[in-house]
C-alpha cells in the first residue's frame, strides 16, 4: 500500500480481514486460508505492501505479543482434570506421538524439501502442532462416533502448548552462538527457569487476585490483558524468548484454579484475536518473498505428501498400541491432522527471531511451513468425511438435541428428552439457567453459541438436531445458521415469531404449533402445565391418544424407533403404535371426565 502512513495502513488491514473472514465464514472454509491468501496477493504478488516498510522496528514486537496472546488462550483451556480423563491414547498421542512426528518431519524437510538441518528441526517442532481451530470444525462436520470426537480436540488442545514449548527449546538450541554444548543446555535451562518462573508467578498472583475479588468485575479482561502483556515482555527482557513459555504457564495455572471461572475471561479473546489474526497473518504474508516459495516448488508438495502419507498415520500407530480402538478408528485419526492458527503465529514469530539474530532460515522456514498450513487443510478437510464413511466411523444417524437457551421453559424440555435417555445439551450465557440446569442433571455449556470458544470447545457427540428457544429472534436465526453445515436444514428449529415481520428466508423449522412462542409456553408452564411421556400401545394407540387430549395438549417430541422427531408447524406429528409422545399437557382439573392423569402409561416431569 505506497504512500500509506502506518495509521491508514492498519485501518486498511483490519478492515481487509474483517472482509475476508466474513467471507470464509459465508463460503464455509477456514479464514486462515483466506487470510494467508491475501497477505501473498497484497505483498509477494502485487507488491503494494510492505510491512517493514511501514511499520519499522515496532512490527516484531507487535507480532511477538500478538503470539503471546493466542499462546496463552492456549494455556487457558489446558485442564488436567481433563486430561487425566481423556485416556490412554490422547496422553500417547501429544508425548510419543509428538516425538514421532518431529523426527520424521526433520527427516522429510532434510531429504524431500531440501531445507537445512538446523531448520528442519526447528519446523518439524513446529509442525507437531495440529491444533483445535482447524481439528474441531472437520470433527463437527464428520460427526465421527464416540471415543474420536473427543480424542482429537483434546489433542489439539493439548499439544498447542506442548509443540510450543518444543519448538521455542530448539529454537533456543539454534540461536545460542556459543559452541559448548554446556553453554546451549544453560540457556535452555535459563529459558525454562525464567519463562516457567515468571508465568506461574503471574499465574497464581492473578489468579489470587480475582479470587479474592480485589480486581472488579468490569475490570478482569483489561487487568488480565495487561499481565499478560507485563509478564511475556519481563520474561523477554530477562531471557530472550522466555516470553512464550511464560504465558503459556500462566494461562495453564489460571486454568487449573479450581475456585477461579476463567470462562467469562476466555471470551476477550475471541475479538480480540479476530483483529489480531487479520494484522497477523496477512502481515506475514506479505513479507514471505515469492522466490521462498517457488524455490522449493515440487519439493513443498512431496513434504506435504509425507506428512499426510508417512508421518501422521506413522504417529498415530505407535500412539495407539495396545488401546483398545479398533483398527477403522485407528485410520481414522490417521487422516485428521490439518494445520492452523498456532502453526502460523509461531513461525511467524521465530522466523522474525531467527532475522534479528542474524541466523540464516527464517525466510525459508516460512516458506516450508505456510504451504503446509493451506495444503493440509485442504487435503484434510476435503479427505476427512469420505474416509470416515469409508471406514464406518462416522455417527450414522444422531438423535441428540442442542437447546439454545437454558431458561425454565427449555430445562423443561431439556429434562423430558433426557428421562427418554435422549441426549441434551443446553447453551446460555446466564449463570443461574446453567446452573440450575447443571442441578437437574442436563449437560450445559455456559457461554454464547455464537462463540469461538463453543465453535472449538463444545463436544456434541451424539448430538444431531437443534432447537432454538431465546426469547430474541436474531439470536436463534443466527445460531441456528451457525449449524446449518452440521446438521441440515431439515433439523434445525426455532419457535414461532413474535409477531414481528420475519424474512421467509429465516433458517430453522417453526416447532410444535404456529403461534407458540418462548412466552406461550412460560406460561402455560406457570399455570400449571406439565410435560407428559405418554407411550401408544394397540390397545391405546392414535385415535385413543387424540380423544384423550384433544386440542389441550401441545405436542413437543415424538419418539420412536431410536428416532427423535421435533414436531413442527408444517407435519403434524406421526403418531403410532411403540411411539412415545412427549406432550405439553395442563393442569388436570380436580373433577371432570377423562384426564392426561388417567392416560394409560403416561408419566410427567
Amino acid at each position: 500500500m505506497p504512500h500509506t502512513t502506518p495509521l491508514l495502513t492498519i485501518a486498511l488491514l483490519l478492515a481487509i480481514g474483517a472482509g475476508v473472514q466474513w467471507l470464509a465464514f459465508r463460503l464455509r472454509v477456514p479464514a486462515i486460508l483466506f487470510l494467508l491468501t491475501t497477505g501473498f496477493l497484497l505483498g509477494p504478488v502485487l507488491q503494494v505492501l510492505n510491512p517493514d516498510q511501514v511499520f519499522g522496528e515496532v512490527f516484531r514486537p507487535l507480532v511477538s505479543l500478538a503470539v503471546g496472546i493466542i499462546l496463552f488462550e492456549g494455556g487457558l483451556t489446558l485442564r488436567f482434570d481433563e486430561l487425566r480423563g481423556a485416556g490412554r491414547v490422547v496422553r500417547n498421542l501429544v508425548s510419543i506421538g509428538a516425538l514421532v512426528t518431529w523426527v520424521l518431519t526433520t527427516l522429510a524437510a532434510v531429504w524431500l524439501a531440501g531445507v537445512p538441518t538446523d531448520i528442519a528441526l526447528l519446523a518439524g517442532a513446529i509442525l507437531v502442532l495440529t491444533g483445535p481451530t482447524v481439528v474441531v470444525p472437520l470433527v463437527r462436520h464428520v460427526r465421527p462416533h464416540a471415543p474420536l470426537a473427543p480424542v482429537l480436540r483434546w489433542e489439539g488442545i493439548l499439544i498447542d502448548p506442548i509443540g510450543a514449548i518444543l519448538a521455542l527449546l530448539v529454537l533456543e538450541a539454534l540461536t545460542t552462538h556459543e559452541e559448548s554444548a554446556w553453554s546451549i543446555v544453560l540457556g535452555i535451562v535459563r529459558t525454562l527457569s525464567v519463562g516457567g518462573g515468571l508465568g506461574l508467578g503471574a499465574g497464581l498472583g492473578l489468579a489470587r487476585a480475582l479470587e479474592r475479588f480485589a480486581v472488579p468485575d468490569r475490570l478482569h479482561v483489561p487487568v488480565t490483558f495487561g499481565a499478560v502483556a507485563l509478564t511475556f515482555a519481563l520474561s523477554n527482557t530477562l531471557q530472550a524468548e522466555a516470553g512464550l513459555l511464560a504465558v503459556t504457564v500462566m494461562g495453564i495455572v489460571m486454568a487449573n484454579r479450581k475456585r477461579l471461572d476463567v470462562e467469562h475471561v476466555a471470551e476477550w479473546h475471541e475479538q480480540l484475536v479476530t483483529m489480531l489474526l487479520a494484522l497477523l497473518f496477512v502481515t506475514i504474508a506479505a513479507r514471505l518473498p515469492l522466490t521462498t516459495l517457488t524455490d522449493i516448488g515440487f519439493r513443498g508438495l512431496l513434504f506435504v505428501g509425507a506428512l499426510v502419507v508417512v508421518v501422521r498415520p506413522l504417529a498415530v500407530l505407535v500412539s495407539t498400541i495396545g488401546s483398545p480402538l479398533s483398527w477403522p478408528d485407528r485410520g481414522f485419526l490417521m487422516v485428521m491432522a490439518p494445520r492452523g492458527i498456532v502453526v502460523a503465529a509461531v513461525t511467524s514469530e521465530f522466523s522474525l527471531h531467527l532475522e534479528h539474530r542474524g541466523v540464516a532460515g527464517g525466510e525459508m522456514l516460512l516458506g516450508i511451513v505456510f504451504p503446509t498450513i493451506i495444503l493440509s487443510v485442504l487435503v484434510y478437510g476435503t479427505a476427512a468425511r469420505p474416509v470416515a464413511r469409508l471406514l464406518g466411523v462416522a455417527e450414522a444417524d444422531p438423535q441428540g438435541v442442542l437447546i439454545v437457551g437454558a431458561d425454565v421453559v427449555a430445562r423443561e424440555l431439556g429434562r423430558a428428552l433426557h428421562e427418554q435417555d435422549v441426549d441434551v445439551m443446553l447453551v446460555d450465557t446466564n449463570a443461574a439457567n446453567t446452573a440450575a440446569a447443571r442441578t437437574s442433571g442436563l449437560r450445559t455449556w455456559h457461554g454464547s453459541v455464537l462463540s469461538m470458544r463453543f465453535a472449538q470447545d463444545a463436544e456434541l457427540a451424539g448430538i444431531g438436531q437443534a432447537l432454538a428457544l431465546t426469547p430474541s429472534d436474531e439470536v436463534n436465526r443466527l445460531a441456528l445458521e451457525q449449524f446449518l453445515p452440521t446438521f441440515g436444514r431439515a433439523r434445525l428449529f426455532r419457535l414461532a415469531s413474535d409477531g414481528k415481520k420475519r424474512s421467509e428466508e429465516t433458517i430453522g423449522r417453526v416447532s410444535f404449533r404456529e403461534g407458540v412462542t418462548s412466552d406461550t409456553l412460560r406460561g402455560l408452564l406457570q399455570r400449571g402445565a406439565r410435560i407428559r411421556a405418554t407411550r401408544l400401545t394397540e390397545q391405546f394407540g392414535p385415535e385413543q391418544y387424540r380423544a384423550q387430549y384433544g386440542a389441550a395438549a401441545l405436542p413437543l417430541f415424538v419418539l420412536h424407533g431410536g428416532q427423535v422427531q421435533v414436531v413442527t408447524a408444517d407435519a403434524p406429528p406421526a403418531l403410532r403404535a411403540g411411539a412415545t409422545v412427549l406432550a405439553l399437557v395442563p393442569q388436570a382439573p380436580a373433577t371432570g371426565a377423562a384426564t392426561a392423569a388417567t392416560a394409560p402409561n403416561a408419566t410427567a416431569t
